[in-house]
């Protein structure tokens, strides 16, 4: 009896401490792919856009400035939005992402008195 729930309590905690956090960047990850994927639709591009800013991490900023650059106008406004929301908290933004935005964009960020950080 003991061994059994030994094991099943084992099994348990790899569940939670193993699998679950996998599936979820397996998740996000391609929530991510999907927000610069030409082949979703515009309306769902602009939503991901708005639902991932809370997650603040590099990966999420990186997909951002993506859409940011890409040519759908809508989905690019909102990518630019939420950058601007998640830096104007942070009050710092790296240099490289920012040279990744169009010029204009590029202004627009500036105007926002940031710190701009070098990654190198």
């Amino acid at each position: 009896m003991p061994l059994s729930y030994l094991v099943m309590v084992g099994t348990q905690l790899v569940y939670v401490f193993w699998v679950l956090p996998c599936q979820d960047a397996r998740d996000t990850a391609d929530v991510l792919v999907s927000l610069t994927d030409p082949a979703v639709p515009a309306a769902q591009r602009v939503r991901i856009a708005r639902a991932v800013a809370g997650l603040r991490s590099r990966p999420v900023t990186e997909a951002l400035v993506d859409a940011a650059a890409g040519e759908e106008p809508k989905v690019a406004e909102a990518a630019l939005e939420m950058l601007c929301t998640v830096w104007q908290r942070d009050r710092v933004i790296a240099e490289d992402l920012l040279l990744r935005l169009r010029p204009d964009d590029q202004d627009r960020v500036r105007a926002l008195e940031l710190r701009i950080r070098s990654p190198w």
